[in-house]
């Protein structure tokens, strides 16, 4: 009698798809018959009809999220809160930020061809800016060109641009790309989708296409979320340096993800990183694929004091002068300073060893171990130039900075 009746009542909804009573009724005779996705779907439709009553956003949201549908729970508590609705959205909030957490650096695995498509949803605390130190412009551009239209999709829509993208990070080694799409995730409230080359690329035939697009998929399921291709140079290298089939096939299949052949890219912004642009097949930067490039350079003084001050947060220390250490640390990226912090503190261990003290770290500590430490940037920096010389794209990459006259003098 039941299926009678959802069949009679699909019939009537499909003849009177602007009926939002009657597709009402359809829903909620869904979910008394246990078929809990069809019936999440009808209030998916309700929702964009503002079909909805307003009693209804607080159970319809839990049930999503009972059900692993984040998108509409994301939805159900926008609306809760637009109507006025002050019980329950709290706790629509908390499960939000709980499926958020879950979700958090999905890491892809991969093994042999028999081997299923494995995903490890590891829960990890968000990074947000604020854990980023310095590159307060590269926040704002971020902030324009990614985080906006997420957070104001009416005022994109007004002017027909949707959500979505991709944008390339490219700069040397160490210097925060990854931190940077991490936060850029954590800023917008979405999932990290984290696709490393190790997670692709499979000597098996075909099988580094199958990881690509599982990956893709996988995104795609989680939408509104973000998508991390890390070295974007091996996963997409120029078609016309490499003679090698496999490369050629992977490129292609990357191109169609990214123009959502077969598939819909709304919501699912894709930021790249790679340390060697100039090696990124010439196709990834037109326009609806990575069009949007920004160079993440070496962190400048008052950066180099922000990220500092970050890795010494958590450390017990005696009165730091910063400032100085920074001056003294010109073209360090964020993982020299790490790697200075971390021996400093050796430094402190070792003298916590010999006196059976317990001293904190001092910016004596941190001096001796400047020699021991040298800027990783400045191989990247030679190379760059090098191929801003002899190469035909000299204004594409990095040339203004390299002209910069810190940058001169440590490269002269």
């Amino acid at each position: 009698m039941t299926n009678d009746r959802i069949t009679a009542l699909r019939k009537a909804v499909e003849a009177n798809p602007d009926d939002v009573l009657l597709r009402l009724v359809l829903a909620e005779t869904l979910v008394a018959a246990a078929e809990i996705e069809s019936a999440l779907d009808q209030y998916v439709v309700l929702l964009d009809q503002d079909g909805l009553p307003d009693d209804q956003y607080i159970v319809v949201g839990e049930l999503a999220a009972a059900n692993g549908r984040l998108a509409l729970l994301r939805s159900c508590l926008e609306a809760a809160r637009q109507a006025g609705v002050v019980e329950g959205t709290g706790r629509l909030q908390q499960l939000v930020d709980e499926m958020i957490s879950s979700r958090s650096g999905v890491k892809v695995k991969v093994g042999r061809p028999e081997d299923e498509f494995v995903v490890s949803d590891a829960p990890q605390e968000p990074t947000t800016f604020d854990q980023v130190g310095g590159m307060e412009e590269i926040k704002r551009v971020i902030h324009r060109m990614v985080i906006l239209p997420l957070s104001r999709p009416e005022l994109y829509q007004k002017y027909g641009r949707r959500s979505g993208g991709g944008v390339m990070l490219y700069g040397p080694p160490g210097c925060g790309k990854t931190l940077l799409a991490r936060a850029t995730a954590g800023e917008c409230g979405l999932p990290f989708v984290n696709v490393r080359i190790e997670d692709v690329m499979d000597p098996y035939l075909g099988v580094s296409e199958r990881n690509l697009h599982t990956a893709f998929e996988r995104a795609r399921a989680n939408s509104p979320c973000v998508l991390f291709l890390d070295e974007l140079d091996a996963l997409a290298f120029a078609r016309h340096k490499h003679g090698g089939s496999e490369a050629r096939r992977l490129v292609d299949v990357l191109l169609q993800e990214l123009d959502a052949i077969g598939s819909e890219n709304d919501g699912l912004l894709v930021l790249a990183a790679t340390n060697a642009p100039w090696d990124v097949d010439e196709a990834m930067l037109r326009p609806g694929r990575f069009d949007r490039v920004l160079f993440v350079p070496p962190p400048d003084e008052p950066a180099r004091a922000d990220i500092l001050s970050v890795l010494l947060k958590e450390i017990p220390s005696a009165a730091l002068d910063l400032k100085n250490l920074a001056a003294q640390t010109p073209m360090y990226s964020g993982a020299d300073l790490r790697a200075l912090v971390e021996r400093g503190v050796d430094a402190v261990i070792d003298e916590a060893l010999t006196t059976g003290g317990e001293p904190p770290l001092a910016m004596s500590h941190l001096e001796r171990a400047l020699p021991t430490v040298k800027p990783s940037t400045l191989d990247w920096l030679h190379r760059v130039r090098s191929y801003i010389e002899f190469a035909n794209q000299s204004e594409r990459y990095v040339a203004a900075y390299l002209r910069t006259k810190d940058v001169r003098r440590r490269l002269s």
